[in-house]
C-alpha cells in the first residue's frame, strides 16, 4: 500500500481495513454456509447457535464445512455455546469430536481442539469453591456462633456460605452474617485460609475466615438455615466439646494475631491493565492501621 493511500485516509487507516476484513469475513462465511464466532488471540472461535434456526441435517452440513474451512485456516479451539432450547445440537456436536466443557442452567459450552500436533492448551472450568466465613467479635470478648438445622452431628460453628460471582471476601462474610444472624457487620481482616480438596463435586475448596467487627447487637435467627444462634465466650468456644478441631485452630490464630498485633489485610491496587483496581491481601501491623 502506497503513501498517499495512509496520507488520504490519515488516522482512520488501519481501523477502515480491519472493519473491511471482519466484513469480507462474514461475507465469506455467509457464502460458503460456515457458523460465524468470535475470534480470540489464541486462535480460538467461539460459536453461538442461538444466532442460528437451524434443522438437524442443516446444523451438521454447515458444522462439518465449518470445521473443514477452520483446519486449512489453522485455528485452534472451538467452543459451541448451545443455549438449552437448542439441545438437540448436542448430541450433533458430540459425534463431531466435541466434549463438555461447562454447563450453565441457561446453556452448556462444547469444545474441541482441532490441531493435531500439538497438546490440547484449552484451559478447565474453574474447579474451586469459595467459603466465606465471619468471627464477630463484641466489645465483651465473645464470639457470634451458630448451630445449622440441617446437620450430620450438633455441632457449633461461625455463620458464613458460599461467595457469589464478582464477591469479595468482606463483602461475602457481611452478607453471609446478617443473612443467617440479622448482625450487621464490617471487615476488618483475614484471620486464616484454608485449602480442601475433593470437596463437591470433586472440586477444591477455599474457605477464609474474615475478622469481622459488629455494628448492631440483637439476634434474629433465619428460622430457615440455623436452629441456634448466640453470643460466646471466647474461652468457652475454644474448648467447647461440639466445636470442630478445625473451629479451635482458628479462634486460636485469632487470640495469637492479637497478641502479636499482626493480621492480614486488605488493600487496593491498581491492576496490570490500569482499568480496575485488585484487592490485594497481605501482612500488616494492626498497630499502624490504628495509628494511621
Amino acid at each position: 500500500m502506497n503513501f498517499t493511500f495512509w496520507k488520504n485516509v490519515g488516522f482512520w487507516g488501519p481501523l477502515l481495513i480491519s472493519k473491511r476484513i471482519i466484513l469480507s469475513t462474514r461475507l465469506y462465511c455467509l457464502a460458503m454456509n460456515l457458523f460465524q464466532g468470535n475470534i480470540d488471540r489464541f486462535g480460538g472461535i467461539t460459536v453461538h447457535t442461538e444466532k442460528w434456526n437451524l434443522s438437524d441435517s442443516e446444523f451438521q452440513n454447515r458444522l462439518e464445512a465449518s470445521l473443514s474451512e477452520w483446519q486449512v485456516n489453522g485455528n485452534r479451539g472451538i467452543w459451541f455455546n448451545v443455549p438449552l432450547h437448542q439441545a438437540g445440537y448436542v448430541p450433533i456436536l458430540s459425534k463431531n469430536g466435541f466434549t463438555f466443557h461447562h454447563a450453565k442452567p441457561s446453556y452448556v459450552m462444547m469444545i474441541k481442539w482441532l490441531p493435531k500436533n500439538e497438546p490440547n492448551l484449552l484451559p478447565s472450568y474453574p474447579h474451586t469453591y469459595i467459603g466465606v466465613a465471619g468471627l464477630v467479635v463484641n466489645e465483651r470478648n465473645q464470639i457470634l456462633v451458630i448451630q445449622e438445622k440441617y446437620h450430620t452431628r450438633p455441632h457449633w460453628k461461625l455463620p458464613g456460605g458460599y461467595a457469589d460471582p464478582g464477591e469479595e471476601f468482606g463483602d461475602t462474610a457481611r452478607r453471609e452474617v446478617l443473612e443467617e444472624t440479622g448482625i450487621d457487620t464490617e471487615f476488618v481482616s483475614i484471620v486464616t485460609l484454608r485449602h480442601h480438596h475433593k470437596h463437591l463435586f470433586e472440586c477444591s475448596d477455599l474457605y477464609v475466615v474474615c475478622e469481622m467487627k459488629p455494628l448492631s447487637r440483637e439476634i434474629s435467627v433465619c428460622k430457615h438455615e440455623i436452629s441456634h444462634c448466640q453470643w460466646m465466650d471466647i474461652e468457652t468456644y475454644k474448648n467447647h466439646p461440639e466445636v470442630s478441631e478445625m473451629n479451635q485452630f482458628v479462634i486460636q490464630a485469632y487470640l495469637d494475631q492479637q497478641i502479636c498485633r499482626a493480621s492480614v489485610q486488605v488493600h487496593d491496587v491498581l491492576s496490570f491493565n490500569r482499568d480496575c483496581y485488585q484487592k490485594i491481601y497481605c501482612i500488616k501491623s494492626t498497630e499502624s492501621v490504628s495509628g494511621s
